[in-house]
């Protein structure tokens, strides 16, 4: 059982990876016959902005007798029991469980009065807090995008030239334009993609990619050169 403690949590796609992957590995080992498979999520769908890569994910769960429970979220773990007490009082027993906390700020953001209601607020384009000159950006930053890396990188990329345009005395910078490209792992190797934007439209949007053997090449590219600018890896 994969179960997701309340959000936002990490990489919303993610606990469907994690699904899919276990399916393979038991596969592989003989005994996913002799398994079940649910994945608890406290989301209306795998991925809202996108419907279509929510339809791709539920149709791959259904080809794969996985069990999805959305719009409820874990409560509570009996590990006397081995059960998981749902927010609406249901019980799902298990042998295995893959619990996804609900993401918070560490203490020291709390503790440095930033925060207000748990997070960090911000002009969610410039990335600006309410005292000046303090910027906050990644998953502690109330930006209303997902709490992921690839966001937390185009952050980290307008405020970095928001800087750089101020140390120059040369305009106000470039803003965040919440857009993340996020890759799925869909079992068998395959990969599928979804391009979201948060901020161009009323409403959130997302492009869906199937999922392919090519966009393996893609994602390891991805992961690469973040590595090598990063890191020097």
């Amino acid at each position: 059982m994969v179960g997701v403690c309340g959000a936002p949590y990490k990489c919303p796609p993610a606990p469907s990876e994690c699904v899919l992957m276990l399916h393979d590995y038991l596969t592989r080992q003989g005994v996913r016959g002799a398994c079940e498979i649910a994945l608890v999520l406290p989301l209306g769908s795998p991925v809202p902005p996108s419907p279509d890569t929510s339809r791709a994910l539920l149709a791959a769960f259904a080809e794969r007798d996985i069990k999805f429970i959305p719009g409820r979220r874990v409560a509570s773990v009996d590990n006397g029991r081995n059960v998981a007490v749902l927010d609406d009082g249901a019980e799902m027993p298990f042998d295995f469980f893959l619990g996804v906390p609900k993401h918070r700020v560490p203490p020291v953001v709390l503790e440095s009065g930033m925060a207000e209601n748990g997070w960090i607020p911000v002009n969610p384009r410039t990335l600006e807090t309410r005292y000046e000159n303090v910027y906050a950006i990644g998953d502690g930053a109330n930006t209303g995008t997902p709490k992921a890396g690839v966001f937390a990188e185009g952050a980290a990329r307008a405020v970095a030239s928001a800087l750089v345009a101020k140390l120059r005395r040369q305009g106000s910078g470039t803003l965040y334009d919440g857009f993340g490209t996020c890759y799925i792992e869909f079992g068998g190797g395959r990969i599928g993609k979804v391009e979201v934007d948060f901020f161009s439209g009323p409403a959130p949007t997302g492009n869906y990619y199937e999922p392919s053997l090519a966009l393996r090449a893609d994602k390891e590219t991805f992961g690469a050169s973040r590595r090598s600018r990063w890191f020097g890896m």
